[in-house]
């Protein structure tokens, strides 16, 4: 019974320290603009053009 109590704080300690590990204000699942739209290219739903576009409007 000790043990599975153990294990059930220890699972929930670990959920709640992976999602702060991104710091005050952040979160390391978050992407940004860029990240998604690299993502997006990569699996083909946009084509190079519009990658490029889009690339250049996000680095003005």
């Amino acid at each position: 019974m000790g043990i599975i109590l153990i294990v059930v704080v220890g699972y929930f300690i670990y959920k709640y320290m992976e999602d702060n590990q991104g710091g005050v204000g952040t979160s390391r699942k978050q992407n940004s603009a860029l990240d998604i739209l690299n993502e997006r290219y990569a699996k083909g739903e946009i084509d190079e053009e519009e990658y490029k576009n889009k690339k250049e409007s996000l680095n003005r």
